[in-house]
């Protein structure tokens, strides 16, 4: 997809076509045309997506995404860079709301969306809530908060300190440190590893993270991070939580934008998940990726109600243009 960009210097403006192009996974490189002091109209354009062709460099394989995801991908991903650079608040304010009810719906909690609302918009607890649920929802929002602002390596400190913010003031035993015992996956078949495995299969995990992140795509990289604190299990409770917010703290770090796994998809995403357990990450990393398009890509339909959705460049000024 190629959009349109628009800068202003001294009292005129000047178009460009745009597009990014990702050379490797970590370097991406945006490629321009220059369409001069006014918009060509539709029987001028031809010539300047050929040259634009021509500029572009060889798009980035990745390993489980195919090449029109990439680019789709990386379209999204400057499209929400440009995004944010105008918005004081760089995600909706219902954003940790839908978040944090979903994963913590998908763990079990009953507190409904409107009742989340209620606990993290108006500080009011709902009439009848337990304790421990209302925490949860609480904790939510202070797991997000500091995973967000982390600005680290991927550790045990930092994964472990997720993980107490998710559970802190619960009935959970062990907050901020790997299990001392077995645990089992309600609904799964898979046997996470004996607990004095724990710490150096972490290790090994921190360690392919920083190998992978040149050579996997930042959406393949993400999918994978969550899929190995998912199979590893390395707490006594807390582990989606933990791996959902590690998730989006990858995509954060990439420059793209936190998902919403809903929990009424709960069947497809553990299904997704099972597909991991047994060696195949593809189908996950495909999933992460639709739902990011499916988030944050403007509705087809007329009567659609975006809630989080980033409008590209092109889609603002001239959707014609877009490819």
């Amino acid at each position: 997809m190629v959009s349109l960009e628009k800068q202003r210097h001294g009292s005129h403006d000047y178009y460009y076509l745009t597009k990014s192009v990702r050379l490797s996974a970590t370097k991406t490189r945006k490629v321009r045309v220059f369409l001069g002091r006014k918009l060509p109209n539709d029987s001028e354009l031809k010539p300047y997506f050929l040259e634009l062709d021509r500029k572009s460099p060889r798009q980035y394989k990745a390993k489980w995404l195919s090449s029109d995801e990439s680019e789709q991908l990386e379209d999204l991903r400057a499209a929400a860079t440009e995004f944010y650079k105008n918005q004081d608040e760089p995600l909706p304010r219902d954003f940790i709301i839908r978040f944090t009810y979903n994963t913590n719906a998908i763990e079990g909690n009953p507190l409904t969306l409107r009742q989340t609302a209620l606990i993290l918009a108006d500080n009011i607890v709902p009439q009848g809530a337990r304790t421990e649920y209302v925490m949860e929802v609480l904790n939510g929002k202070d797991a997000w908060e500091y995973s967000k602002n982390y600005e680290g390596r991927l550790n045990s400190e930092f994964v472990c300190h997720v993980q107490y913010e998710v559970t802190k003031n619960t009935a959970c035993r062990i907050q901020g440190s790997y299990r001392d015992c077995d645990v089992g996956i309600s609904g799964s078949q898979w046997k996470p590893p004996q607990p004095g495995k724990v710490p150096n299969l972490m290790k090994q995990v921190f360690e392919s993270y920083q190998k992978q992140r040149k050579t996997l795509h930042p959406i393949e990289l993400a999918s994978w991070l969550h899929n190995q604190i998912a199979q590893i299990h390395p707490f006594t409770d807390g582990n989606g939580r933990t791996a959902r917010l590690l998730m989006n703290w990858a995509l954060h770090r990439a420059g793209f934008p936190p998902a919403v796994i809903e929990v009424k998809y709960k069947e497809e995403y553990y299904s997704q998940i099972e597909e991991a357990d047994k060696g195949n990450q593809q189908p996950f990393a495909k999933y992460l990726a639709r739902l990011l398009f499916e988030q944050y890509t403007l509705p087809k339909a007329e009567n659609a109600s975006p809630q989080n959705q980033i409008p590209s460049l092109a889609a603002k000024k001239a959707s014609k243009m877009l490819i």
